[in-house]
């Protein structure tokens, strides 16, 4: 069995043709209790937390089979309120019939908001969007970097959502798709470029801030062919931040 580590994927070989997805991540000191820095409605906090990890199993062409929810706060009434974002975060996502696991910290009072997620996908190999690229492209953004207060909580219709990435991962010639996580739209590029020993070239007229965190992967970048921008520049969301070349 082959494991290896690709960004924040950690992928696992399970025969010939399917490879084993795994993508993690955490929230602390965000939520309605005393110690928490930022107040947001904890079913908030559930939905935003499990959309991280849950891009990035997607954008990796994986299917969603598991999740586990880590709740370091009492079930009640904090815990069922961050499990029922989860669950209308999966609802979003088009994403139904999954074991949906998790514990919770019932020994001792908590007095700030903690939260750690894991979801675990299955891809068909032929369709895994990792390290991927195999020609010069271009990189475009879609979504614009937000975070913590910026993101509408209801709707925001900056932010990348699961229709925009369906959209992405149904076309030809999309060779990778990336959450942008804390670091910017800029940093990981870079990483793209270099995991498939590329040249990342920058777009230089590009108006948005491609160093700014994007939150809870409220932006992607794709790695695409040159055909596929007349299917996809006209959305308002989607800029041209540089391009991939041959080493």
């Amino acid at each position: 069995m082959k494991i290896s580590k690709v960004r924040d994927l950690t992928l696992i070989s399970l025969d010939e043709s399917k490879t084993m997805v795994v993508a993690c991540d955490s929230c602390g000191s965000i939520g309605m209790k005393e110690g928490d820095a930022l107040k947001v409605p904890h079913y908030y906090v559930g939905k935003l937390t499990v959309r991280v990890p849950l891009m990035e199993v997607m954008c990796a062409g994986a299917e969603v089979v598991t999740i586990t929810d880590a709740v370091c706060n009492e079930m009640e009434p904090t815990g069922s309120e961050i499990i029922r974002g989860i669950k209308e975060e999966l609802k979003l996502a088009g994403i139904g019939d999954i074991a949906l696991t998790g514990s919770t910290e019932e020994n001792f009072k908590s007095i700030s908001t903690g939260l750690g997620v894991t979801v675990i996908g299955i891809a068909e190999n032929k369709n895994l969007k990792v390290n991927a690229i195999s020609e010069n492209c271009k990189i475009i953004s879609l979504g614009i970097p937000k975070v913590g207060a910026e993101i509408g909580l209801d709707k925001d219709l900056d932010i990348v959502n699961y229709d925009d990435l369906k959209k992405l991962l149904s076309l030809d010639g999309v060779y990778e798709i990336v959450p942008v996580g804390s670091k910017g739209i800029h940093y990981e590029a870079l990483q793209l470029a270099k995991n498939n020993n590329m040249k990342f070239v920058l777009n230089e007229e590009i108006k948005i801030d491609i160093h700014k965190t994007a939150g809870p992967s409220t932006v992607v970048i794709a790695a695409v062919k040159n055909e596929i921008l007349n299917k996809i520049q006209n959305d308002e969301k989607v800029s041209v931040i540089g391009e991939l070349n041959k080493v």
